[in-house]
Order: structure tokens, then C-alpha cells, then sequence
């Protein structure tokens, strides 16, 4: 993971240096981008999921931390359009959530789900800047 953020780090540095701006974005965007894999997985795995699975079955803790996982995405509704916001609400509480539930649940760790988290938000984020270029 280290490896993964410090490369993401150089290039936004580069980027920052040549344009002002972190591939296209502001430099919040890019804070966003290096950060939110950890704190998303400390707060829905780590304490929401982890608090959820103490008073109820695991298929209910999953569905439910999924789904307000899913929700949190509501604070991109600034930066992105209404079907992207969508489709973010839907992959992240449907799909991803509950696969980041289960390996924390298997694993009784956040650390593996972080790490799959921030690879999953750097492709994601190099597909959607290629893609606008």
C-alpha cells in the first residue's frame, strides 16, 4: 500500500508542478483520492460494521454498513453528475461494500480491505482521467 501511495504521490507532485492542478482537479481531489480508502475503511469496517455485526446476524451487518457505505458517496453529489453519483451509490453500497465486509469479516482485519479499497479508487480514478483526456 505504501508503494501504491507514495507512486500516486510522485505523480500528483509532477502533475501539480507542470499544471497547477492534480491530474485536471484541484488539490482537495487529490487529498480525497490518497486518503479516504483508510478513513472509509476505519469508519464502515472498522467501526460501523464491526459495532453492527455485535447486535445483529453477520448477512445483516453487511447489508446495513453496505448500504451506508453506499450513502456516505452522497458528498460527491458536488463533483460529479447525477448518473456517476448514481452508479458511485450503487457499486460502492450494493457491490463493493459487501465484498469489503466480507474479507474484513474473514480476515478480522481492515488492513486487507484498505489496501483493496485504495487499488480499487487509483483504477478507478486513472480509468476516469484517461478517459477525459
Amino acid at each position: 500500500m505504501a508503494i501504491l501511495f507514495i507512486s500516486i504521490a510522485i505523480l500528483g507532485k509532477l502533475c501539480i508542478m507542470k499544471t497547477g492542478l492534480l491530474f485536471g482537479k484541484p488539490n482537495t481531489f487529490y487529498l480525497e483520492t490518497l486518503l479516504s480508502p483508510i478513513y472509509e475503511e476505519i469508519i464502515f469496517r472498522g467501526v460501523v460494521f464491526g459495532l453492527l455485526l455485535r447486535h445483529y446476524s453477520l448477512i445483516k451487518a453487511i447489508i446495513f454498513s453496505s448500504l451506508l457505505f453506499g450513502l456516505w458517496h452522497l458528498k460527491n453529489i458536488f463533483f460529479v453528475d447525477t448518473v456517476e453519483l448514481l452508479k458511485q451509490i450503487c457499486y460502492t453500497g450494493l457491490i463493493f461494500g459487501p465484498i469489503m465486509s466480507w474479507i474484513t469479516y474473514k480476515t478480522k482485519t481492515i488492513w486487507i480491505s484498505s489496501i483493496i479499497h485504495y487499488l480499487n479508487n487509483t483504477i478507478i480514478f486513472f480509468m476516469v482521467y484517461y478517459d477525459s483526456l
